[in-house]
């Protein structure tokens, strides 16, 4: 097992001899992407704080300054002015739903079984693996699909204390969350022809938010579908990720 102290304290005196030295502007450089490095190897806080910095209402612009240009844009097919914009990490999938370069909502997707960002409103840590239900057991909107990618979304309405700003929950399976049933959604499915507030279907649903590990995390102002058509299809996840 790596000592971290120790290793903080040999990465701090070679910082030091090299300053000592008058590369100073080199030196700083090579030391944060080194200290970066290593704590996004052994940890996800860098990834975690580096998350916050997003918000609903933020400047494209100004989340470029933190995250560079995206790997990714597409035009949403229903509302001319949206745009998703993805950022593609080893760790996780961050998408910004975007109108008129202001950021309306976002999501991100932990593509790591321990990958479970801060709370994207309070940015306060979340403990632990949860199921869906256990971010939000009073879901009454839901989205699924099992045709392309295999997901199911929930939308957590948040109130007037929280300006009508919604949360965002759920699973997304391209081959890391097992625990994500493709019978289950195909038993729901062939249940949507019947009325939504059939118990049911609504059982069906809910037994699926039991089951399922969440990995998909989400804020904003819009509504579920929007959300569910800025998920990445199969063939885009493949050709990014080489998978």
């Amino acid at each position: 097992m790596v000592n971290k102290s120790k290793f903080y304290e040999k990465f701090v005196a070679l910082a030091l001899g090299l300053m000592a030295v008058g590369q100073w502007a080199d030196t700083k450089e090579m030391a944060t992407e080194a200290y970066v490095a290593f704590v996004s190897h052994f940890t996800h806080s860098y990834e975690y704080e580096l998350l916050n910095k997003v918000n609903i209402g933020s400047n494209v612009d100004y989340i470029k300054q933190y995250f560079g240009e995206p790997q990714l844009i597409k035009k949403s097919k229903y509302v001319n002015e949206v745009s998703f914009l993805y950022y593609l990490n080893d760790k996780y999938i961050l998408s910004l739903v975007t109108k008129n370069s202001r950021v309306s909502a976002y999501t991100i997707q932990g593509l790591l079984d321990d990958f479970s960002p801060d709370d994207l409103l309070n940015k306060k840590p979340i403990k632990g693996n949860k199921t869906i239900v256990q971010h939000t057991s009073d879901f009454v909107k839901y989205s699924f699909d099992y045709n392309n990618v295999e997901f199911f979304l929930v939308l957590q309405e948040q109130g007037k204390d929280k300006l009508f700003i919604h949360k965002y929950f759920g699973a997304v399976n391209y081959g890391n969350n097992s625990s994500l049933a493709r019978e289950q959604l195909h038993d729901l499915y062939n249940e949507v022809d019947v009325q939504d507030d059939d118990p049911k279907q609504i059982g069906k649903a809910r037994s699926i938010a039991r089951d399922a590990r969440n990995n998909f995390y989400g804020a904003g102002e819009e509504d579920l579908s929007l959300i569910a058509e800025s998920i990445l299809t199969k063939f885009e996840y493949s050709l990014y990720y080489k998978k």
